[in-house]
């Protein structure tokens, strides 16, 4: 028992601990249509932005998430809001996007249970999920140069996902 107890923390603090798996999601888009994480990740990693028409860090934030949409979607990546405005402001959001010149897909989560799946205690929030369905990278609050931080591990994430793809090449090769 001492033996498990002790390689269980081993692995812990060499960083090998089990990662957070996404849950499977399927939310509606504001346009009417309906989005799967799973479908979406067969395309390659995603990122979800977190926002409310009432927040103003989030104002702040999302034209660089927007920004950061368009330089990283030829490299497979698709960056969708979450919007968590309940139902009484859902009339907001259509004008908002327009207003402030956003043009990102826009997922609902009027009960904000996406938010507490994802273990998210408010607005901003910003994740990262694997094309295998991990979540990478998890922050909250927007402070100015944290669109840095999110591309830095865009980077990182897109060379891993790289070195993987040339691994099972490789051992396609071999067989």
């Amino acid at each position: 028992m001492i033996r498990i107890i002790a390689f269980t923390v081993s692995l812990f603090f060499c960083g090998l601990a089990v990662a957070e798996k996404a849950p499977q999601l399927v939310l509606e888009n504001i346009d009417g249509t309906t989005f799967s994480l799973d479908e979406a990740r067969k395309k390659g990693p995603v990122v979800f932005d977190f926002w409310a028409t009432w927040c103003k860090p989030c104002i702040k934030g999302l034209p660089k998430i927007q920004a950061l949409s368009k330089k990283y979607a030829e490299h497979g990546v698709q960056v969708l809001t979450i919007n968590i405005d309940g139902p009484r402001n859902l009339p907001k959001v259509r004008p908002f996007m327009q207003r402030h010149r956003l043009e990102l897909p826009v997922l609902l989560d009027n009960t904000n249970e996406v938010l507490k799946q994802f273990h998210l205690a408010g607005v901003p929030a910003t994740l990262i999920i694997t094309s295998d369905g991990e979540v990478f990278y998890k922050h909250t609050g927007y402070r100015p140069g944290d669109e840095k931080k999110l591309q830095a591990k865009l980077d990182e994430l897109l060379a891993i996902e790289k070195a993987k793809l040339g691994e099972i090449e490789n051992a396609e090769k071999e067989r």
